[in-house]
């Protein structure tokens, strides 16, 4: 299991199957707008709360940059900086209003982080307007 950091962007993949855990299945399927498939997703837990745990807090990447409004956050490419070894990133949008739990055993690489700025705008203005933070 990868040991993930706020800011760090990874390779994503939601179950869409039934899982079976400690002899309880569930079935993890996407339904409505929420985001599917293979996607970037940028780590917003604090580090603190990822060190040693199973999951961490993710927030969705998109680029249809027609999305962005005041909590889904538009991200120049100045401000997303990818790994070594990976394709540059294209303009896109931080999708926090599709915030989710991710399980650390479903993310499949890392392929960059974000510009301090960038987190900052995704963390202090699109989940502080989502979740009403004042």
């Amino acid at each position: 299991m990868p040991e993930v950091k706020q800011g760090e962007v990874w390779l994503y993949e939601p179950p869409t199957a039934v899982v079976t855990q400690k002899n309880v299945e569930a079935i993890h399927l996407a339904s409505g707008h929420e985001q599917t498939g293979l996607r970037p997703y940028i780590i917003v837990s604090r580090d603190l709360l990822n060190k040693g745990r199973p999951n961490a807090i993710g927030v969705p990447m998109s680029t249809k940059t027609d999305k962005a409004n005041a909590y889904r956050i538009a991200l120049p490419v100045s401000e997303l900086i990818a790994d070594v070894g990976c394709e540059p990133f294209r303009p896109s949008v931080a999708l926090c209003d599709h915030v989710r739990v991710i399980d650390l055993n479903q993310i499949r690489r890392r392929i960059g982080k974000l510009s301090d700025n960038a987190l900052s705008s995704v963390v202090n203005t699109g989940l502080a307007y989502v979740f009403d933070f004042r």
